[in-house]
């Protein structure tokens, strides 16, 4: 059995916290209170890891989108903030909860003792912040940014003392915008521009244990770039979650290791038209 949540600090007053799937949240500490950006899927006690780093300190939990794999650990508390749009999640998180635990266990994550969050916690209370609101932690201050593409409603948290985008899935290197609640490839390049003009050094994804930095900005917006030109594209299918399907663009920037930092891809709504077969003279 894999550890199921590993924390590692980041920085005085600052933490990842990561899990054997792949999930990725981040703990902020100021003076007076704390905040969690995103909450992983669920599996482990998530409210007991966060006391342990922090003690008895107040905890607001922020949520970039309303995707299972960053809402799920959420039911370890009472409260979590996130943008209107995003706030009516729990029902589809429940709905592939049986999916995913039972992916953990053939995975070896976790098995029918593991605590898990969307079967074994509540579903908390949901308070609903917008653009331009700031968290003041005490000494460090969070504030929302609007960054549509991968949902509607996706936002980041700015952290100006500290000179981090917390970013969620907004921008990623295999660039998901195949759900019904996605935006258009347009309005995410449109995001990507505007990550350019804020106030940050580095950004820090959902899914992802290293840093991007605006220089990386041009390896995402060349990939929106070749999908705009009309790239025709390959079926996508997900891993382990039937539903979910689109079409994968490829970057032509000369890296195909999926796991490389510069590896580039966006996956698109609907399923390519299937090639026609070239007759034989």
């Amino acid at each position: 059995m894999h550890d199921l949540i590993s924390s590692e600090s980041a920085g005085e007053g600052l933490w990842r916290i990561h899990n054997a799937m792949g999930e990725v949240c981040y703990l902020v500490e100021g003076a007076r209170e704390a905040a969690l950006v995103d909450a992983m899927g669920g599996f482990g006690d998530l409210g007991a890891l966060v006391a342990g780093l922090i003690g008895k300190k107040p905890v607001k939990v922020l949520l970039t989108h309303r995707h299972a794999d960053h809402v799920g650990g959420a039911y370890w508390f009472s409260d979590v903030w996130a943008h209107a749009q995003e706030a009516s999640c729990w029902g589809v998180c429940e709905r592939y909860a049986h999916i995913v635990a039972e992916h953990a266990a053939k995975e070896g994550y976790a098995d029918a003792s593991t605590p898990f969050g969307p079967r074994d916690g509540a579903r908390p209370r949901v308070h609903t912040t917008a653009e331009g609101d700031v968290f003041d932690l005490g000494g460090r201050t969070l504030q929302v940014v609007g960054l549509p593409g991968h949902t509607s409603g996706s936002i980041g948290f700015l952290c100006r003392e500290l000179g981090i985008l917390f970013s969620g899935d907004a921008v990623t290197p295999i660039e998901c915008l195949c759900f019904p609640e996605s935006s258009s490839v347009q309005t995410y390049k449109e995001t990507l521009e505007k990550l350019r003009r804020l106030p940050f050094e580095r950004f820090w994804t959902g899914h992802h244990l290293h840093d991007f930095t605006k220089k990386d900005l041009d390896g995402f917006e060349s990939a929106a770039d070749f999908v705009l030109s009309g790239d025709r594209g390959y079926a996508w299918h997900h891993g382990f979650i039937p539903d979910w399907e689109g079409t994968i663009h490829f970057a032509p920037n000369g890296v195909n290791d999926v796991d490389s930092c510069d590896f580039r891809a966006v996956i698109t709504r609907g399923l390519p038209a299937p090639r026609r077969r070239r007759s034989r003279p």
